[in-house]
């Protein structure tokens, strides 16, 4: 049976009741069904865009929006197919956590055929590796330098199996500590030949959807990764083979997810407030339509936006951008500060 080593430590603890606090404040909020929904939508589109940026594709957060909408984008075939496959295995992790049964790997392999679909050969796609893979970084030099060996593949499917039954029988610990586990654990393995990362980041995220630690599907942890991925991967690199990562230490590792978990929800719990504290609307503005909704959660994020923020996310002339805002202050949704080439808008608060 998996047995990881590490210590919950005070750094742990504290981070694991801050963030206890805010689940239940984002879980007592009063949010309008609509405006919890479009949380929801852009959490996904952010989730598919960090996730697949993290391994490298290079589509900005608007095109991963566009892609999630059946838009066509000017980019690479293969890249958009990457967001493409990551928004079905989002659906996937959507469906497999209504039915609230262990995680089988029949389940595994259904997510990475979904995740890897169309970008490797067919025979690799929802298929445990059968033979050596190697991690590996990239020297200064362009010489490649084995940074890590995962088990042999003979061992890959009984390693898989042990952890998911870990998973499944482990009751002492966290939730949040247990997906930090999986996660970990996941990569370690390294069970396929590509698409690794994305899978096990999908199946970190079903775990948390089960477990009731999925603030209403609006976390985004995968953005925390996203923005140090030097420091995402150093935090996974625990030894230079399965055996020396088997005897790790993974209190850092424990560390760095847990600071990456507290970081996202907050961000949850800053944009559900903030969301919130728009002014009721006139009768006559009942609903924002998309456009609108895009723009509240540009200043969400961002805390401000400009008329040229809006012309880049909408893809709209300057002209629409600036009646659109127009009509945003007119319902005292958000407030102009300042004039002239300085203009900015934020939410207009009660």
């Amino acid at each position: 049976m998996f047995s990881p080593r590490f210590t919950i430590s005070n750094t742990i603890l504290n981070r694991l009741t801050k963030i206890a606090e805010i689940k239940s404040a984002v879980e007592r909020s009063m949010i309008l069904p609509e405006r919890e929904v479009f949380l929801r939508r852009m959490a996904i589109t952010k989730i598919a865009h960090s996730s697949t940026s993290i391994e490298g594709n290079t589509l900005k957060e608007h095109q991963v929006e566009k892609v999630a909408n059946g838009k066509a984008v000017n980019a690479e075939e293969v890249q958009v197919r990457e967001v493409k496959n990551y928004l079905l295995a989002l659906r996937k992790i959507d469906e497999l956590s209504n039915k609230n049964e262990s995680l089988k790997i029949s389940d595994v392999l259904q997510v990475h055929r979904i995740v890897i679909d169309g970008l490797v050969e067919k025979e690799k796609q929802g298929v445990l590796r059968r033979g050596q893979v190697y991690i590996v970084n990239i020297l200064p030099n362009g010489r490649e330098e084995v940074a890590y060996t995962p088990p042999k593949a003979k061992d890959v499917e009984a390693l898989i199996k042990n952890l998911l039954s870990w998973l499944d029988k482990e009751e002492s610990l966290h939730p949040i500590i247990k997906a930090g586990l999986l996660h970990y654990q996941f990569e370690t393995i390294h069970p396929f030949t590509d698409g690794n990362g994305r899978t096990g980041r999908l199946l970190s995220l079903l775990y948390l959807y089960q477990s009731g630690w999925d603030f209403k599907k609006i976390l985004v942890l995968e953005d925390f990764y996203n923005q140090n991925r030097k420091g995402y991967y150093e935090s996974l690199q625990t030894g230079v083979d399965y055996k020396s990562r088997g005897c790790a230490d993974l209190t850092g590792w424990l560390e760095y997810y847990t600071e990456g978990f507290l970081s996202e929800a907050q961000k949850v719990m800053d944009q559900i407030i903030n969301i919130s504290s728009i002014k009721n609307f006139d009768s006559s503005r009942k609903f924002l339509d998309k456009d609108e909704l895009q723009v509240i959660d540009f200043i969400v994020t961002l805390g401000r936006i400009t008329s040229a923020d809006v012309v880049d996310i909408l893809n709209i002339p300057k002209r629409t951008a600036q009646d659109k805002l127009k009509r945003l202050e007119d319902a005292r949704i958000i407030k102009k500060i300042s004039e002239g080439p300085n203009t900015y808008y934020i939410i207009e608060t009660i």
